[in-house]
């Protein structure tokens, strides 16, 4: 594992300590190459990219593209207003400050390239349209929250513009906007190459798990200032709709001063409650959270350095630890890192071998392993969980069970019309393993006992937000967020579970480009692989960020639609693309290729042999 860039300059976290007489007051499209936004990337890594100006653009397509960027790359909201209106002729359409509070940047996807045409009214103008998506808003604290705006188009009026001086006329250097939308816009191409996606963790409830949180730094802010930045976002606390998972930091906890130079040491400088470090238990979960959150992942900073993080409380050191070698000890949250592929054929889980790949045993006793059309394994070492739908007459059944393998007793739902792949929650006691299901149009929990209620039904869940009849849900790494289509509508919602039962905060509903969405699991642990059709009716699967900002196409043609999609997610412990599987038309695929009856670990002769593979997937 390579060692994380730390900046020359030290970035400080002090915890303080706030009691009395301390003598300290008691007061952190985006359009990726790849998988999508990869924590870290490219901040330092050269020079800082500079903004476009109006007079770099000689056509009215560029110019309204850099229009479009010129709310981007933070600073004062005076400075955001000045670049904006730098562009705008008339002082009297130029965009007004409003008075207290951060700037409103409605970042937007474009759905095409601006289009141009002479306008008839303004000799040597134009008007340019541009077709929108609603992204969202992107916040001061780096975070995109849901869009406030509902416009689908703008019509721009771009011109050159002249002064008469005396009875000479003279050209105002080149092209000026006209009537521009009294809103701040940034298109999120422009996201892209002026911020870096980041994710800063936050404690669940239980302070078991870390749960990700997806922020954009700009690049104008400086290497040494990063940590800092970084810092106030976590002292500000996590996305709205994370606050059902995701708890702040303790209340009252307060940075002090910046951070100063002190070589290749992180430190940190904090005002925190007595109360809340007055054990090792406490300290740790404190240090580990600015861990994962101040540095990005070694295998994304691309150096070779080494660095520490020291702890200080009240001015005096409580703990210094090697940042790459505690984040080894100390992953986020409960994920293996070695997955294993199986798939069904003929109603029978087998496992599968891709690659180098050695399979794993199928942890079902054989007498129990049939009638098989999804399938869902979790856990490891002496205790494993297994999640089966299974036909039964005109429907299906849900068998749960868990313990020592080979799984024996299975608990059996009641007989369901319509049922989607099962998965299980990670990050949850291995003794209490609870999963969740779509059926029938809604969304059921249950554990791995397969107890259900008295009329053999899991318990409902209510997802607010959703009103839609639900027909698909995947589970992020930590467990504690899942990604649900609804009416062919892509959500996220984040969940707790405390008690083992399952709560789930209102849902945030996400912009794609696709017409319909069929399927979705996550692929990492701020990023969705998303199955759906195109406005040209065309399937593909795309990978789409936790907050519909990043939209990547991975599978450009499925060949059929997709209703079956299975990822296992990269994440700061592997980063290892072992690609998308899925399921269209009847035939199972890894990426663009078929998997093939060969690549089935199935006893000899192969039963049924004209039976293809189906719905592959992983467990972790």
């Amino acid at each position: 594992m390579r060692r994380p860039n730390l900046p020359a300059a030290t970035v400080a976290v002090l915890i303080c300590v706030g009691l009395a007489g301390c003598g300290i007051p008691a007061e952190t499209e985006v359009r990726v190459d790849g998988r999508g936004p990869q924590s870290g990337q490219g901040i330092g890594d050269g020079p800082t990219p500079s903004l476009p100006v109006r007079s770099d653009s000689s056509t009215p397509e560029k110019f309204t593209t850099n229009y479009l960027t010129a709310a981007a790359a933070g600073g004062e909201t005076s400075e955001i207003y000045d670049r904006v209106n730098s562009y705008i002729a008339d002082d009297r359409a130029k965009l007004k400050q409003k008075p207290g509070g951060e700037p409103a940047i409605n970042v937007i996807r474009l759905l095409g390239g601006p289009r141009a045409r002479l306008d008839p009214d303004k000799p040597g103008g134009y008007l340019v349209t541009i077709q929108v998506q609603q992204v969202g808003v992107l916040r001061g604290d780096g975070a995109v929250g849901e869009p406030e705006l509902t416009d689908r188009s703008y019509e721009f009026k771009v011109a050159p513009i002249s002064n008469t001086v005396g009875t000479t006329t003279q050209p105002v250097g080149g092209l000026w906007m006209i009537n521009p939308p009294q809103v701040l816009l940034l298109s999120t191409d422009a996201l892209t190459d002026y911020y870096t996606a980041r994710t800063i963790y936050f404690w669940n409830a239980g302070r078991t798990t870390l749960v990700p949180d997806l922020r954009y730094l700009s690049t104008s802010v400086p290497r040494e200032s990063q940590a800092t930045e970084i810092l106030g976002w976590l002292i500000g606390g996590p996305v709205p709709w994370l606050l059902p998972a995701a708890v702040p930091l303790p209340e009252g906890t307060s940075r002090i001063g910046n951070a100063p130079n002190q070589g290749d040491r992180l430190e940190v400088n904090l005002s925190v409650p007595a109360s809340e470090v007055n054990d090792e238990v406490e300290l740790d979960r404190i240090f580990t959270q600015l861990a994962w959150s101040l540095v990005p992942p070694d295998s994304e900073a691309g150096s070779g350095d080494e660095g520490d993080m020291e702890l200080k409380i009240q001015s005096q050191q409580r703990k210094v630890a090697d940042i790459v070698d505690y984040r080894r000890a100390h992953p986020p949250y409960g994920i293996t890192g070695n997955p294993k592929r199986y798939c069904v054929v003929d109603g029978v889980v087998y496992p599968l071998r891709i690659g180098n790949e050695s399979p794993m045993a199928v942890p079902v006793q054989q007498e129990q392993n049939h009638d098989v059309r999804y399938a869902a394994f979790t856990g490891e070492g002496d205790r494993t969980a297994a999640a089966l739908v299974t036909e039964k007459g005109n429907g299906f059944e849900l068998r749960v069970a868990s313990g020592a393998e080979p799984l024996r007793t299975f608990g059996t739902s009641r007989t369901f019309d319509v049922i989607d792949r099962p998965v299980w929650l990670r990050g949850a006691d291995p003794h209490m393993p609870i999963g969740l299901v779509v059926a029938d149009g809604a969304l059921y929990r249950f554990d791995g006992n397969g107890q259900f209620d008295g009329k053999g039904q899991p318990a409902k869940v209510e997802v607010p937000g959703v009103t839609g009849r639900i027909t698909g849900v995947g589970a992020s790494p930590d467990g504690h967020r899942i990604a649900l289509i609804a009416d062919n509508v892509l959500y996220v919602a984040a969940l707790s579970t405390d008690g083992g039962a399952v709560t789930v905060g209102r849902a945030r509903q996400l912009a794609t480009s696709l017409n319909t969405v069929t399927a979705v699991d996550w692929i990492g642990e701020s990023l969705l692989a998303v199955a759906g059709a195109q406005p040209d009716k065309r399937s593909i699967i795309e990978n789409v960020s936790v907050d519909g900002v990043s939209e990547v196409s991975v599978v450009d043609d499925t060949r059929g639609d997709v209703l079956y999609l299975a990822a296992y997610p990269q994440n700061p412990l592997s980063s290892t693309d072992l690609g998308v599987m899925y399921e269209a038309e009847g035939l199972a695929s890894l990426a663009q290729v078929p998997i093939e009856r060969g690549q089935v670990d199935m006893p000899a002769p192969a039963p049924n042999s004209s039976v293809k593979p189906s719905a592959p997937f992983f467990r972790y």
